[in-house]
């Protein structure tokens, strides 16, 4: 974990008594990086809400336990609707209930995720949100026998840039998140399904809607590559995919197919 703000005593005290793996930092903008499992911030001055964003957007992934003293307990719970894990008190028992906050905090943030209908690091729906709003355009395509297609854009080289650097890797899905939304049109559907895939449902009419999204990718690409003076290198394979009414699959079967039919590409 990291504790941002408390004193060196309690990190040492989780370390040796609790075992855990601690680092210290004074304020958020002096730890640098985060890659733990929770974060345990003191609220100090103005803006709690504030102090819980920066830590969110320090550390996306990661559990955050806010701790106040028992002068600022109500700044605690405007942190807790902001949507922290847990709060503490920073009184005579702190020390005994932090641990077990901790752990309680992890476990919380882990069921959030698994619950999540968004992908944190795009904000595209993820296979969670999909996946109900593609097998009800399924359900229609069956009774207006209308077919249904997919476009699924891969970023490649994507488990190789995220071993190496994380964030970096994150910043090359939210760039392409962003081509994909500049190509789609206003009623289609896209979401994040796999950490290197985008699907996108092409939803209304389909005459032409397939060669219109693919051509608004290229220009996006191209706009995307022409707005930085040194652009992230974006390599995106894509791929199509076309449901026709009364089809014995459903939305796996596609799912699958397009994943093995990308993968081949690579």
């Amino acid at each position: 974990m990291l504790v941002v703000g408390l004193e060196e005593s309690d990190a040492s005290e989780l370390t040796i008594d609790d075992g855990f793996d601690v680092r210290r930092a004074t304020s958020l903008d002096d730890a640098g990086p985060i890659t733990e499992d929770a974060v345990v911030v003191r609220l100090e001055g103005d803006g709690p809400i504030e102090r819980l964003t920066d830590a969110r957007t320090k550390a996306p992934a990661a559990a955050v336990v806010v701790v106040t003293d028992p002068a600022r307990e109500a700044d605690g719970a405007i942190a807790l609707h902001a949507g922290a894990e847990d709060h503490l008190v920073r009184d005579g028992v702190f020390t005994m209930l932090l641990p077990r906050a901790v752990r309680y905090a992890v476990a919380l943030r882990e069921v959030r995720r698994d619950l999540s209908t968004v992908d944190e690091v795009t904000e595209l729906p993820n296979l969670r949100g999909f996946a109900p709003i593609a097998e009800h355009h399924l359900r229609m395509a069956d009774r207006t026998e209308q077919p249904v297609i997919f476009v699924f854009v891969r970023l490649d080289g994507f488990d190789t840039a995220h071993a190496a650097d994380a964030d970096a890797a994150d910043a090359l899905a939210r760039d392409a998140a962003g081509v994909v939304l500049e190509a789609v049109r206003d009623a289609d559907v896209p979401a994040r399904v796999a950490p290197d895939t985008i699907v996108v449902l092409l939803a209304g009419a389909t005459d032409g809607s397939e060669s219109l999204v693919l051509s608004r990718l290229v220009e996006a690409m191209a706009v995307h590559d022409a707005a930085r003076p040194d652009p992230r290198s974006l390599t995106l394979s894509v791929g199509t995919a076309r449901y026709e009414p009364g089809s014995s699959g459903g939305l796996g079967d596609i799912l699958s197919s397009a994943f093995r039919g990308l993968a081949a590409r690579g």
